[in-house]
């Protein structure tokens, strides 16, 4: 069937692109253009085959045409995903689908955000300060006093005229009043488009495990909200908007909240920092630290130290010198006087370990200005230069202009002093960063997670380890990901090895199901997931239990550290020997059946090897879900009494 025509342009959309290519350039503004045009041709397609034709595209009415009335409360098909990546300007990508589907005659706009009202605001201040000659945007603190008479005198008179942009955090009392101006405005009158920005977080129903163990239990109140909003505009596309959709792409296919399909796969402009960056072998942007540090931080909680000894780890004191060394490089670089340097220091989620690290920080600095203003000890004076110089030799592995380290040194002596720790968590009033020019050191936990821009930047010391690690959450927390080409240079990452290891798999997990997804953009059946060692793919309560493993393509798998002791092998060992008799060729790689290689595989044991990707019993889902595929046969190869060397 021909696609639906769209516009492709019009006042709204080319004022944007206009205003972008300042911002952003040509090359980058013409690229957001063509995925709103990819996003939008799939809103125009999936609304028309669900509801009818011409409500929406080219030459359309902008009026629902065929109410719908079908048997399931939201209408089935309607669920799309843009799957872009953590930092990557997601955003932009909304405003400029938004511009574009307002040329195609979609009327209503619906944006649900965090629930943090600064996050909140920060979007919708986005959008409505880059949309112009488009449609009338409104948030929830403008209807909030009386909804119902908000609808009827600001919404009803712009629906069909320009349209509207309801803004509205993912609030159980912000929803209700979201709901309230939908019907009284009768909303469900026009074509909507409903963007769930982050929407893995909080629209999922998170009572979903225990429904699904037959226990008796309310959906939960945001996900309910959100669903009723849906049924009072049934004529809608629904966008989820997400780098980490593993929530989302496990749902059961009937759920409301499983993407039917992929609006679109966003790729980032060249100046993107990502995994490809920080998680590469030997990269040279990433530091490893030693695994105690975090504990050692720990340990000085509840401490009494007379005269403020506290104790600073090596990693996070070469990592601050990093900072105090490249952020006054680029301080005598740039022409921006007001140019902002930040540190993010994200090691728990405790607010009485922020205050710890705040007074290891602050210690540190004190008593570092007061070294190189040699106003200490000769001995901390020399001690004082050689971690500056330490730091100056990493950042000479990227930064290829460094000016002589006594002109940067020279600098410090008038900046270091006012670079003061800042904690922002739940206790500190200031519910957002308050950034000063030049350097910043920013302490958190949550409140620096998900959604949260650190402007400029530039170092991040983390060690949020948690036992069992879900995998979107950690995956949200790679704050240093993002668009900073002026700072790629001195953009470091300092982390212990096991939990960049974590991150590396995370990341290869999060191309493969990338690469799975591409193979299918609009017709999405494939659940991915990462499972192994002390990885889940994301919180338990939002899913029904069953789970499917998942490996990425193409990649060779063996067993780190397999059970060979006598007395743990006897049984299996000779279960082996039994099935591989016939198979006495060692450079034969003989045609079996797949469950023939199931059947070999079930005998053996293995320990896990963090973050080894070999587990039995993931190798033997891969197979049987490769055989339901069509693929019946595999090549067996046997060898005896021959040693494995690992190669270098």
């Amino acid at each position: 069937m021909t696609p639906t025509p769209i516009k492709t342009n019009g006042s709204c959309i080319d004022k944007l692109i206009k205003r972008l290519e300042k911002q952003i350039g040509l090359k980058e503004a013409n690229k957001l253009k063509k995925t709103a045009i990819e996003i939008v041709q799939n809103c125009v397609k999936f609304y028309s085959e669900n509801f009818g034709y011409g409500d929406v595209g080219e030459n359309s009415t902008g009026l629902v045409s065929q109410p719908y009335k079908g048997q399931d409360p939201i209408p089935n098909g309607t669920t799309g995903l843009i799957y872009g990546r953590v930092q990557s300007g997601k955003t932009n990508t909304t405003i400029a689908t938004l511009a574009l589907a307002h040329e195609n005659n979609f009327r209503c706009f619906i944006i649900l955000t965090s629930d943090n009202t600064w996050l909140g605001k920060q979007t919708a201040n986005r959008f409505n300060n880059q949309v112009q000659d488009g449609p009338v945007f409104f948030d929830w603190e403008a209807w909030k006093k009386d909804p119902a008479g908000f609808a009827k005198t600001k919404v009803a008179p712009y629906l069909t005229d320009t349209g509207v942009v309801l803004v509205s955090t993912k609030n159980v009392y912000h929803l209700d009043n979201l709901l309230t101006v939908l019907k009284e405005a009768r909303v469900k009158n026009v074509p909507t488009l409903i963007f769930d920005d982050e929407a893995d977080n909080a629209s999922l129903n998170t009572s979903e495990s225990k429904q699904a163990k037959k226990v008796k239990v309310d959906d939960s109140k945001i996900f309910e909200t959100i669903g009723k909003i849906r049924q009072e505009v049934a004529n809608h596309i629904y966008i989820q908007i997400t780098a980490t959709p593993q929530s989302l792409l496990l749902q059961k296919l009937s759920h409301p909240c499983k993407p039917k399909f992929c609006a679109a796969l966003p790729e980032p402009g060249d100046s993107y920092m990502g995994g490809d960056l920080f998680f590469a072998n030997k990269s040279n942007h990433c530091y490893i630290v030693d695994a105690e540090e975090i504990n050692e931080l720990k340990k000085q909680k509840g401490a009494i130290n007379p005269g403020n000894q506290w104790i600073i780890p090596e990693g996070l004191k070469f990592a601050l010198c990093c900072l105090f060394l490249g952020s006054i490089y680029k301080m005598l670089s740039s022409e921006q006087e007001d140019a902002k340097y930040s540190f993010l220091a994200h090691i728990c989620y405790k607010q009485d370990i922020h205050s710890i690290l705040e007074q290891v920080i602050s210690q540190f600095v004190i008593n570092l200005d007061q070294a190189i203003r040699e106003k200490s000890s000769e001995t901390k004076n020399k001690q004082a230069r050689k971690w500056l110089e330490q730091a100056y030799d990493e950042l000479n592995k990227t930064a290829k202009n460094l000016p002589p380290i006594t002109e940067l040194i020279d600098e410090l002596k008038i900046q270091l002093r006012r670079a003061s720790p800042k904690i922002i968590n739940a206790n500190n009033p200031d519910k957002e960063p308050n950034y000063n020019p030049g350097i910043n050191i920013l302490i958190g936990g949550n409140r620096l997670g998900r959604g949260v821009t650190i402007e400029g930047l530039m170092v991040t010391y983390y060690g949020r380890d948690a036992k069992q690690k879900v995998m979107d959450t950690v995956h949200q927390h790679a704050r240093m990901y993002g668009y900073r080409p002026q700072l790629k240079d001195v953009t470091r990452l300092f982390l212990a090895e096991h939990i960049l290891e974590s991150y590396r798999s995370i990341h290869e997990a999060d191309e493969a199901m990338r690469q799975a997804i591409g193979d299918d953009i609009h017709n999405i059946k494939l659940q991915p997931v990462w499972i192994g060692g002390n990885l889940k793919p994301t919180r338990s309560n939002v899913l029904d239990p069953s789970v499917i493993h998942v490996l990425k393509p193409g990649k060779l798998i063996f067993p780190q550290s397999p059970v060979y002791k006598k007395e743990e092998i006897k049984d299996n060992f000779q279960e082996i020997e039994s099935l591989l008799i016939n198979y006495q060729d060692d450079e034969e790689y003989a045609e079996v059946n797949i469950d023939f290689i199931i059947e070999i595989i079930s005998h053996t044991q293995s320990y896990y090897v963090p973050p080894e990707e070999w587990e039995h019993k993931r190798i033997i889902k891969a197979l049987i879900d490769m055989k339901s595929k069509g693929l019946k046969k595999g090549r067996l190869n046997v060898r005896r009494g021959k040693k494995i060397r690992k190669k270098d």
